[in-house]
């Protein structure tokens, strides 16, 4: 066997560090594990030498033991990968790399790798990278970019995502330049993180290793009910379109916003004359009294599972108006579509006590009171198209249009309000109080979450019920 040079040395550790890492899913690798590795690369390497001679000896099969990592290394466990495959994966990496430097002459290099589309940090279309999770396909806002850290360097900075907040723990995910997912979760007694060893279509990917910090699932979109019947039956619901999390650990961010925490007063009560309309089934209780001025009046409250709600009884001129969002949603997007006068529209911001706004003030963004932002955006002028007489077929377009508006009016229904996290009977006296039927009702054994809970609603939230249907709830056993 020849001996292996300086240079084979180096880039045969650099490998054994790769193997090692890809399989115990680390961003380090202790200087022993990688000595250790070499040791037996090396006798790997002398018997493939035997075998490629014509010996017919057998090939020592090589197993790479992982020992305890030391402590400054950062530990990546990855609950996705089964360890029998990436055991086997590294194993193969090594052996590979000993089969090719014990016999460099007899064969032709092995050709480079091709390099993979990265995702795009400053895309046209903001979230591209996130098309399969329709929650996650927006700009970043501040609090993803504090992911970018946990995460890593392999990870795109741009394409890190906070995926949800669960009291002091926090789940994020990201891509590499090569389009595997990683994701991280930090908090008091958690800290796990792994990625994905293939590249491949948006899969049903759990972000979350379930011993310490509750179970946080990425879902894309279209994924059949196959694929999320047996979330639901371990008790976790959707939070935002393509995150799905245990019901039993979403509840409301009282220590992250200080007029939640404050005792509930007279001004926290919506005027008789108030053109407010709360839709979604608040907790009793928890809406406030935020703000009263010329940007209107605003009032915010939150929902069983954790969402937060906010109101505005515009101005005269401008239109009232309520949402209820994730906390990250109303800090990061906001709330926006507002109108104050004709000629503007305007965005609201609803951020948590400990928010970084210190910019805020430089992109126009004005402070209302403590937790509310606001920002007020002329419209561009109107400048109507000169008037004309419409042609036959102009003519002819208009009419199945209107016709077409009037029958899907006559079939569209109320919005369906928002009751995941409610009992059975309280939801289905919010939805029949919203003029909706309540259909087939499904009762499952679902993990952690308190029986009696509803964890899905068909249709879901926010989408019109046409006359005459019937939503399904499955509520846990």
């Amino acid at each position: 066997m020849t001996p292996l040079d300086t240079s084979d040395e180096q880039e045969l550790a650099r490998r054994v560090g790769a193997a090692l890492a890809a399989r115990a899913q680390l961003s380090g690798v202790d200087a022993s594990q990688v000595r250790d590795g070499l040791a037996r690369v090396r006798a790997a390497a002398a018997g493939a030498a035997g075998v490629a001679d014509g010996d017919g000896a057998a090939a020592p099969a090589v197993e790479l033991e992982l020992d305890e990592v030391d402590e400054l290394a950062v530990r990546r466990r990855a609950r996705l990968l089964v360890a029998a495959v990436a055991s086997a994966a590294a194993a193969a990496v090594v052996l590979a790399l000993a089969l090719g430097l014990a016999d460099r002459g007899g064969g032709a290099p092995a050709p480079a790798a091709t390099a993979q589309p990265s995702p795009s940090s400053s895309s046209a279309v903001p979230g591209e990278e996130w098309a399969g999770f329709a929650g996650l396909a927006h700009e970043q806002w501040p609090s993803d970019l504090e992911g970018v850290g946990p995460l890593g360097d392999d990870v795109v900075a741009g394409s890190v995502r906070l995926l949800v907040q669960l009291g002091e723990v926090r789940y994020w995910a990201g891509w590499t330049a090569d389009r595997r997912l990683c994701w991280a979760v930090v908090g008091p007694g958690a800290d796990a993180g792994g990625c994905e060893l293939e590249t491949g279509p948006p899969q049903v990917t759990e972000v979350s290793d379930g011993s310490v910090a509750p179970r946080v699932w990425l879902v894309p979109q279209d994924a059949p009910a196959a694929k999320t019947d047996p979330l639901t039956a371990d008790g976790l619901v959707e939070w935002t379109p393509g995150v799905w999390a245990e019901a039993s650990a979403l509840t409301p961010p009282l220590s992250r916003y200080a007029p939640f925490r404050a005792a509930p007063t007279a001004a926290d009560e919506v005027p008789a004359s108030s053109a407010i309309v709360v839709r979604d089934p608040i907790v009793p209780g928890s809406l406030r009294f935020l703000h009263r001025g010329e940007e209107g009046t605003y009032y915010a409250a939150y929902l069983p599972l954790g969402k937060l709600c906010l109101f505005v009884d515009a101005p005269e001129g401008g239109m009232s108006a309520s949402t209820c969002q994730t906390p990250e949603q109303l800090a990061g997007q906001g709330f926006s579509g507002l109108t104050r006068k004709e000629d503007t529209e305007a965005t609201a911001w609803l951020v948590p006590d400990d928010a970084d706004t210190s910019g805020w003030p430089a992109l126009g963004r004005e402070q209302l009171t403590g937790n509310l932002w606001f920002e007020s955006t002329p419209l561009p002028p109107y400048t109507p198209e000169p008037v004309r007489s419409l042609t036959p077929e102009e003519e002819q377009a208009l009419r199945e249009q209107q016709e077409q508006l009037a029958r899907q009016g006559a079939l569209s229904g109320p919005i369906t309000p928002d009751v995941l996290g409610l009992s059975q009977a309280e939801a289905t006296q919010r939805l029949e109080s919203s003029g909706i039927t309540v259909g087939e009702v499904s009762v499952v054994v679902a993990g952690s979450a308190p029986s009696g809970m509803v964890l899905r609603v068909t249709p879901s939230a926010g989408t019109p019920v046409p006359q005459g249907t019937a939503v399904s709830l499955v509520v846990a056993g």
